[in-house]
């Protein structure tokens, strides 16, 4: 196999297969530590979750909700959109093999405010909130993973440390902030520990290879080539 044939599955599994071969190697790089002030792990995992998240959302959700882009991998596999509806369509995000408990925390809702510039110390104390854990327990899936894709396609994230908050100290959790559905005014705020992203990831990745839409391509499509001997 050489180019893809299912975008969103196989680069998605591609992508995993390499958090999971380089992640230590990244993390220990004492090269790159010394240049950046600290280890690159939470970049690499940035860098790789972009198309893990954005192209399934794109290429698989979208086309099952009638709102397809340029790309649709729905027809590869005509039980595909039965398989994404049964994860995204109405269930809470604890009721999927994707949640893991007491690691995300989730706003809803909450008034915009530029990203790009420190976060209001407010919005962090809100996110400290038990309730805040139990909103992204009981937020539909598809609030969750649509609030990492937007963040990631658009710029919406933030490094923070152990603690939650933005500083000068070592990177251990994320924040991701979208735009509610049609709400210019508002901010739809999630934050996890990149450990927890991490594993995350790979469930997503497994999820996606689960769904059986990699086991259908068994013919010699456009992702499939033969390497040729040399005598």
């Amino acid at each position: 196999m050489g180019r893809p044939t299912h975008y969103s599955t196989e680069l998605a599994t591609r992508c995993q297969r390499l958090i999971d071969r380089l992640i230590d190697q990244v993390e220990h790089d004492a090269i790159l530590s010394q240049e950046f002030r600290g280890p690159l792990r939470t970049t690499f995992l940035l860098a790789m979750s972009t198309p893990m998240i954005v192209l399934p959302m794109e290429r698989l959700y979208k086309p099952v909700i009638n709102k397809a882009g340029v790309a649709d991998d729905t027809p590869i596999d005509p039980m595909v959109k039965s398989r994404v509806q049964a994860v995204f369509d109405g269930r809470a995000f604890r009721d999927t093999p994707l949640f893991e408990d007491d690691q995300w925390a989730y706003i809803a809702e909450t008034q915009s405010f530029p990203v790009a510039d420190p976060w209001p110390s407010p919005v962090f104390d809100e996110l400290d909130r038990p309730g805040s854990k139990e909103a992204a327990s009981a937020a539909p899936m598809v609030d969750i993973v649509g609030c990492l894709r937007n963040a990631l396609a658009h710029g919406g994230v933030a490094y923070l440390d152990d603690r939650g908050r933005q500083s000068d100290d070592a990177t251990a959790m994320l924040g991701f902030a979208s735009r509610p559905d049609g709400k210019r005014s508002a901010l739809r705020l999630l934050r996890v520990s990149t450990d927890a992203y991490q594993r995350f990831l790979a469930l997503w990745s497994g999820w996606l290879a689960d769904a059986g839409v990699e086991t259908v391509l068994t013919h010699d499509g456009p992702g499939w080539f033969q390497s040729e001997e040399v005598e």
